[in-house]
């Protein structure tokens, strides 16, 4: 089998492309957590949500996005599919992120701020946690993916204990845009020049437009610093945790489906969180984050990652 890590083609099972294993047999034993997240850069966890809650909030998802984009999946199928109208696969969804009416309904709160995931970090933290207000919610449209960076480019400004919590919004295998993560790439001295140039970089700071990838090629990182490539098929309820510094990317959704997830971040409750994503996020006062908000002091927005890159050594 062959999954499209963004432009590379990759065998699964492969020496470039290997599967996740989860990490549930480990699930009561923070010590064994917290030396798995420190060797690998990630957890990998089965059914730490509840599966009937993750289908309900896929339910109040496509109802929203068939609501705001009509035509966008194919009226002869149930809507819990996500079959895509072969007129409008390859359209872009509207926009979720944020703080808003469908990140913050009900079903969707009950899976993001539920006590299965409160329970796990309270474990994984040894105290209470705490999450941001921004929830990273997204539909993909066929032909869709998400380049290779780590998170830390992103929200920089507060804890270093920052993590991540992937959840796919159903059950997604690698043909519709799996999450894929670079194990060791966090902390393997190959990546420690990486890390002090891109990965401790703050895009908005930086005035970096686009998407603040460092590539689209999978095989640019393993091939420059090594690594190994992982993905699985995830069922609803999967997460995958990882941390600020863990490289990864997503599969490119070559399916007929559109494949929903959230990011979700997660820090203990006494560590100072980035401000830009905590709060009240209707004020019109309140200044975008985000791609929209990657502007210099001057309001210039004109630094690429490839002029980074070559300033770094990298091109």
């Amino acid at each position: 089998m062959e999954v499209l890590l963004g432009k590379a083609c990759l065998g699964f099972r492969s020496p470039d492309l290997q599967e996740l294993q989860d990490c549930n047999d480990i699930l009561d034993n923070r010590h064994l957590l917290l030396e798995q997240l420190h060797d690998k850069g990630y957890l990998f966890i089965r059914q730490l949500h509840d599966r009937q809650e993750v289908l309900q909030a896929r339910r109040a998802v496509l109802e929203y996005l068939s609501q705001e984009q009509p035509n966008s999946f194919d009226t002869t199928r149930p809507l819990e599919e996500a079959v895509l109208n072969k007129d409008k696969a390859t359209t872009r969804f509207v926009s979720m992120e944020g703080k808003n009416t469908i990140t913050h309904s009900k079903a969707l709160l009950k899976v993001f701020e539920g006590e299965r995931i409160k329970a796990f970090f309270r474990l994984l933290f040894a105290e209470e946690p705490k999450t941001f207000d921004y929830k990273w919610l997204r539909a993909i449209h066929q032909g869709g993916f998400t380049g290779a960076h780590v998170d830390n480019v992103y929200m920089s400004r507060g804890t270093n204990k920052l993590l991540t919590c992937w959840t796919p919004i159903g059950d997604v295998t690698m043909d519709m845009g799996t999450l894929a993560m670079c194990e060791g790439s966090h902390r393997l001295p190959e990546f420690s020049y990486f890390q002090e140039t891109y990965g401790s970089m703050d895009l908005e700071k930086e005035g970096v437009v686009g998407s603040g990838w460092f590539t689209e090629d999978a095989n640019e990182i393993t091939t420059r610093f090594g690594g190994q490539w992982k993905t699985a098929n995830f069922q609803a309820g999967d997460v995958l945790v990882f941390t600020q510094r863990t490289v990864h990317m997503s599969s490119v959704n070559t399916s007929h489906y559109a494949r929903i997830s959230c990011d979700t971040r997660w820090l203990p409750m006494s560590e100072i969180a980035d401000s830009r994503y905590v709060g009240d996020f209707d004020s019109p006062e309140r200044p975008k984050y985000g791609i929209e908000g990657r502007e210099t002091k001057t309001g210039e927005r004109n630094t690429t990652m490839d002029t980074k890159k070559k300033q770094w050594g990298f091109l």
